[in-house]
């Protein structure tokens, strides 16, 4: 069996697109797939040699120090091709490229338009500098590696045209459960979910407030704050809010499947602007109609399944709540034209078949 490796300083160790869909995709496959990752212990996880890194120290330690006990522990793996997922590893990657190994980098972001986002950089003339530096630093890496992947085909051009791969991040049907697991209305107040990092530029605090002012409604928040001062910010003053933590991503379904409707609720910012959130297809999958921000890139694709908000407009996000509340028939049949098509159109099994075939070139 030919050995890879992947890589990763900054993800979980059951990352839902890196563990569960690529990895375990591969090992399924018939490769031998280790990866080097942030974890307790070594194992073997679903066919998935799962090598530990300890767990950072802090920023300096994930991004400067970090990297290079991943290398070294990567090249223990004696792997042919080595995929890895975050831009601070892209000195790993080239070290490994002068190894003459075949190296796969896998940008989940438009990480150069992410930068503006990054308050603690400093402000916006700091973040426009390093944005431009990181662009450069990038361009030269890339020019190395033999294959890039990215989430949309705007990410994919922009990054790499030649030797861009493009796979998306759409669910896995093995992960996402069945109706069966479905216990709504047990009480009748009507249940909005979010699934994701709980952070400004999502919109989170907008989400609560509109939800605060709303009766005979609750919200539902899963993931990891990005800060306790922006936790209290959101949820001071909110009854309806439960917020149940980060969860294992098999656990993560059967609490989305019992909810009535999803929110996506990302402000205008660059990268978001070109993005496919993976909540909105985990939504439509397990049956749920959607609020979600008006981005013309959305709304084209949206549409059939969605309310679309003005994201910083707690009015906008009221309006479209008392919509969902007012029109129970036409929620129905949203939710059941999102799991359509991600039945036709967006399934992960189609990526996969994407991922194997560039794998067996690289061979």
């Amino acid at each position: 069996m030919i050995k890879i490796c992947h890589i990763s300083t900054a993800h979980s160790t059951f990352d839902g697109r890196i563990f569960h869909k690529e990895c375990v995709s591969l090992s399924d496959a018939g490769y031998d797939v280790s990866l080097v990752i942030t974890h307790t212990k070594n194992e073997v996880v679903n066919g998935v040699n799962i090598v530990a890194l300890k767990k950072s120290n802090g920023r300096f330690h994930r991004m400067i120090l970090k990297p290079w006990v991943a290398l070294f522990k990567a090249l223990k793996t004696k792997a042919k091709i080595f995929h890895f997922h975050d831009p601070e590893l892209m000195f790993v990657g080239l070290a490994l490229r002068l190894l003459g190994k075949k190296v796969v980098f896998d940008s989940h972001e438009n990480v150069s338009h992410q930068i503006e986002t990054k308050t603690w950089l400093g402000n916006k003339i700091v973040r426009s500098i390093v944005k431009n530096v990181y662009r450069l630093f990038e361009k030269v890496n890339i020019f190395f590696y033999n294959k890039v992947i990215s989430v949309t085909p705007e990410i994919v051009e922009f990054l790499a045209p030649n030797k861009g791969v493009l796979i998306r991040n759409y669910p896995k049907s093995s992960l996402t459960g069945n109706d069966k697991e479905v216990n709504k209305k047990i009480n009748d107040k009507l249940t909005f979910i979010y699934a994701g990092g709980l952070t400004k530029i999502r919109g989170i605090k907008e989400i609560c407030q509109a939800i605060g002012e709303t009766k005979n409604v609750k919200l539902v928040l899963l993931g990891v704050w990005e800060s306790q001062a922006y936790k209290k910010d959101c949820l001071q003053g909110v009854t309806n809010v439960e917020y149940l933590g980060a969860k294992p991503i098999k656990e993560v379904y059967p609490i989305i499947r019992n909810a009535d409707v999803g929110f996506v609720n990302f402000y205008y910012e660059k990268n978001h602007l070109n993005c496919l959130p993976t909540k909105s297809f985990e939504y439509m999958t397990c049956g749920l109609p959607m609020i979600i921000s008006d981005i013309p890139y959305w709304s084209e694709r949206y549409s059939e399944f969605s309310r679309f908000v003005i994201p910083t407009d707690i009015n906008s996000i009221k309006k479209a709540i008392n919509w969902m509340i007012d029109n129970e028939e036409k929620r129905t049949i949203m939710g059941e034209a999102g799991k359509k098509a991600v039945r036709d159109l967006y399934s992960w099994e189609a990526e996969a078949k994407t991922l194997i075939r560039m794998y067996e070139e690289l061979s």
